[in-house]
């Protein structure tokens, strides 16, 4: 899943950013009243050319706008320890460099490569964690590394190209949460070629399985409800 040094990232170049940071404030860039921090908050009102944010997204979003969900998945000693240690295998493609954190959360990966040495890290995400991520990084002293985005990816603008894009990006049956998509819109907008990217790759195993109990339960249920044939609910 993690790449070895001599690492493919896919890379097809595209069209620049083509905003210098100035331009990029006029056009619509604001302070949250949340904070009095230099989180930089994007409106979702996206120009035609790219894709909208749908009622899905911003549910999804809203999903990961409390702590309780962060909070279990940096639990997993397991997973963040492995991302920890990924990051410092790679300390040397890291250190001085620049790193793009898509849906950076509280921001726990963006502070492991400021501590491998990032030269910058922009931290996004579209979701309110990441006003909670600009706290994290002012408290850890680091605000001048760490530049955290709200907003999505495809909204989000950045006036320079990045060495390294690192994600947590897996779901459910690994694909589930679809952020694959937003992984591989920073690709091919910022990443230089030949740059890092942390997880590159990524194996899913499938088998069929036979549990009869459970199909039961859940299928046959449905041809006797009370004596009514309902079975078409299971189509």
């Amino acid at each position: 899943m993690f790449p070895q040094e001599n690492h493919s990232n896919g890379y097809q170049q595209g069209p620049g950013v083509g905003y210098s940071h100035r331009e990029r404030v006029r056009r619509g860039t604001r302070r949250s009243r949340a904070s009095t921090s230099s989180v930089r908050v994007y409106d979702q009102h996206q120009p035609q050319h790219r894709p909208p944010c749908t009622d899905f997204d911003v549910a999804y979003f809203h999903s990961y706008a409390h702590l309780g969900i962060h909070q279990e998945m940096i639990k997993d000693r397991v997973r963040t320890e492995t991302y920890r240690d990924a990051i410092m295998q790679h300390q040397s493609s890291i250190a001085g460099k620049v790193v793009v954190d898509v849906g950076c959360g509280t921001g726990i990966l963006s502070i492991f490569c400021a501590q491998a040495g990032a030269k910058r890290v922009y931290a996004i995400d579209a979701s309110d964690i990441a006003l909670q991520a600009n706290e994290v990084v002012k408290a850890n002293n680091l605000s001048d590394v760490i530049v955290v985005l709200h907003g999505r990816v495809e909204d989000v603008e950045i006036d320079e190209e990045v060495d390294v894009i690192i994600s947590e990006w897996m779901g459910y049956m690994l694909l589930y949460e679809s952020m694959l998509g937003s992984v591989i819109n920073a690709r091919d907008r910022w990443l230089k070629p030949g740059g890092l990217i942390l997880p590159s790759s990524a194996t899913l195993y499938m088998a069929p399985v036979t549990h009869t109990d459970r199909y039961s339960d859940s299928v046959d249920f449905w041809r006797n409800v009370y004596g009514i044939d309902s079975e078409f609910s299971t189509w």
